[in-house]
């Protein structure tokens, strides 16, 4: 049977949901998926799946330290696999957005030597009511001079769930076919 392994590192939840999400869609598949917090403890190695796919959210320009680590500790056995990255940001809601808003990935992906088969950005969320005084403060002037909501009595979520669901289709094109998954290499 085919599994993938998801990765992620969320700070207000969205990357997160986008994660579990991707995982549902995949299960749809009949895919195997397993779900792992990078954040909240160390993610299995790459070695028992076949498709792996790591997601991060963008907080002041980088992608999550933990995400980093993960790519590092795993990075030859990553390069010779199906892989896939998706990134949540705010610049990804910007209707000029791309493909790599604000370079981040192509960054990441340059300065760790890995280049994933596939990658998407998607729009998170403005969370404001999870931010504390300052960084509600300091979002909701980031906010107005992109173009976003500014609104901080609620929360907010950006994310296109048609887009995240095409990616998660890409990403079952990339597991091998049952039967040369079940066959030994």
């Amino acid at each position: 049977m085919t599994r993938i392994l998801v990765v992620y590192a969320s700070h207000y939840g969205q990357t997160q949901k986008i994660a579990a999400r991707l995982a549902e869609h995949l299960r749809a598949h009949g895919l195997v998926v397993e779900l792992a917090d990078a954040r909240a403890s160390t993610p299995p190695p790459p070695d028992r799946y076949d498709v792996v796919v790591i997601g991060s959210r963008v907080e002041t320009g980088h992608h999550a330290r933990e995400i980093h680590a993960y790519v590092n500790a795993h990075a030859a056995r990553l390069r010779a696999m199906p892989t896939a990255f998706f990134s949540v940001s705010m610049a990804a809601a910007r209707p000029d957005a791309g493909e790599d808003p604000d370079g981040y990935m192509h960054a990441m992906f340059d300065d760790l030597g890995w280049h994933p088969r596939l990658y998407a950005a998607f729009a998170g969320g403005l969370p404001y009511r999870k931010y504390g005084f300052f960084t509600r403060l300091v979002m909701r002037q980031i906010s107005k001079s992109a173009g976003h909501t500014t609104d901080t009595s609620r929360n907010h979520e950006l994310t296109d769930w048609a887009a995240v669901q095409r990616f998660a289709d890409e990403v079952a094109a990339l597991a091998p076919t049952r039967e040369a998954a079940a066959s030994p290499p």
